[in-house]
């Protein structure tokens, strides 16, 4: 249903609340019309993750639009995320807008912007995706009846009124009182006429024990509900925020990643799963499962000072030490990779209030932070010489400070510039270099176990397909297009 006056095409997805399922629905509608020959591009106008990635240009957008524009089978841009908040604790958020951040802002300070720009940038971001595809599927953020937020709200039916197009209302049943909450919302939310169909998401039982309330709804409100989506379980897709990885999908305690309160950029265990290996957590609770770990992996840290201190003060710390002495593989991603050197500095004391603390002494190196953000997509081959082949891969870099590597083996190649490190006996590995793990060369090199001869973005591409024929059976795929033209 295009705008008759611009001629534009989109649609918009709403929730009744966080994780309704907004983004799976976005996700499978996107592939649906990527598969009936539309270019279509995903679109955000506000989210808050740690969980992003890096694109071409130097930009920086949530991992679920790189995932969404995956499955539209369209290169990720930055306009497809017009807003991006990082959160920081008690300093606020840092606000990243179009792909690049403008610093850490307070709630006050983040609001007061939302408010004096917020629109315009939502709507130009819109606009040039709306010139460039020929739909465009927009996700809302939270629920679009936060009575308490509604003059600041631009990550809602804002999107669908700017040039009057549909929007799609999603009910989690899993939450019961799903009908309640279809129908509060719809009694809440402003211009509540936008909304065309309404959806129910993550059924377990039989669909026919909802079809009374179904009748009921569709009378009450005039929007007929366009499917019933069951829970569909078993398949993993990389998730959003930290409690999309509170659980492990696989587990195997043979691999441990250390789970420190500011992780960030969840999506590097990714492969783990996908590739059929799996992995186990680990946190101040369970610290003696690392007297059984063959590999340990620590993650990226929104703060790595705070991190730290949590590693020491759980006693993580004493555990790593043993680990080390009986020749266990410890990988450091960005944060961690920081971690296992000598020294991490900050002079202007922009993330360390005191300018200096210790790290673990793992590998001869040092940190030395500065303002500036270092955000960019990389293509590299494994210079490491315990690792035969010098297979080629890509990832990505996200990421403040610099670091300064005495050790003379370095990880990776990039474009002529070493990277990374490696201690003399190649069992303590760090690298800046998020998607690392989707090498599965890598992978066996760090863990021994063998992995399968599966290609990543094909097998990811092949769960998608999964979820979205699950959609596609049990939704009308008719009206939903007929939206959309």
């Amino acid at each position: 249903m295009k705008d008759p006056v611009t001629g534009k095409s989109v649609i918009q997805v709403l929730g009744t609340s966080s994780n309704a399922g907004k983004s799976t629905v976005t996700l499978a509608i996107c592939r649906f019309l990527s598969r009936k020959g539309y270019r279509v591009a995903p679109f955000k106008s506000m989210n808050m993750s740690l969980n992003s990635v890096a694109i071409e240009g130097g930009y920086e957008i949530p991992r679920s639009q790189w995932l969404q524009a995956f499955a539209a089978s369209t290169p990720p841009l930055k306009e497809m995320s017009a807003i991006l908040l990082k959160p920081e604790g008690k300093n606020g958020s840092q606000v990243i807008v179009n792909g690049k951040s403008m610093g850490v802002m307070s709630i006050d300070e983040y609001y007061r912007y939302l408010v004096g720009n917020g629109k315009k940038v939502v709507k130009d971001s819109l606009d040039f995706l709306c010139d460039r595809f020929d739909v465009v599927v927009a996700e809302g953020a939270g629920s679009p009846a936060e009575i308490n937020l509604m003059d600041r709200d631009v990550a809602n039916i804002y999107v669908s009124t700017i040039y009057n197009t549909p929007a799609i209302l999603v009910g989690d049943i899993e939450r019961g009182g799903v009908f309640a909450s279809l129908f509060g919302t719809m009694e809440i939310m402003p211009r509540s006429d936008l909304v065309k169909g309404m959806v129910i998401n993550k059924m377990r039982g039989s669909k026919s024990l909802l079809n009374d309330g179904i009748e009921k709804i569709e009378r009450m409100t005039g929007i007929p509900v366009l499917g019933i989506l069951p829970y569909v379980d078993g398949v993993f897709l990389p998730g959003e925020d930290s409690q999309d990885y509170d659980c492990n999908k696989l587990e195997n305690r043979k691999i441990c990643l250390i789970r420190y309160p500011k992780m960030e950029n969840y999506s590097d265990t990714d492969p783990f799963i996908i590739y059929g290996l799996g992995y186990h957590n680990v946190s101040a609770s369970n610290i003696n499962d690392l007297d059984i770990a063959e590999t340990i992996i620590l993650p990226g840290s929104k703060n790595v000072e705070s991190d730290l201190k949590y590693i020491i003060d759980s006693g993580i710390v004493e555990k790593l030490n043993f680990a080390r002495k009986r020749g266990v593989t410890i990988v450091g991603i960005c944060g961690g990779y920081q971690m296992l050197g000598k020294i991490i500095s900050d002079p202007e004391k922009n993330q360390i209030r005191s300018g200096r603390i210790e790290g673990l002494g793992f590998l001869d190196l040092t940190t030395e932070y500065s303002r500036e953000k270092i955000v960019d997509s990389v293509e590299y081959y494994l210079e490491y010489w315990g690792i035969p082949g010098s297979p080629k891969g890509k990832g990505y870099e996200i990421h403040y400070g610099t670091v300064f590597s005495n050790e003379k083996l370095h990880l990776l190649n990039i474009g002529g510039r070493r990277e990374g490190a490696v201690s003399p006996d190649g069992k303590i590995i760090g690298t800046n270099v998020h998607g690392i793990f989707e090498n599965r060369d890598f992978i066996h090199y760090i863990t021994g176990e063998k992995v399968p001869d599966v290609n990543y973005s094909e097998e990811l591409m092949r769960r998608v397909d999964i979820i979205t024929n699950s959609f596609i059976e049990n939704m009308d795929m008719s009206y939903i297009e007929r939206l959309v033209k």
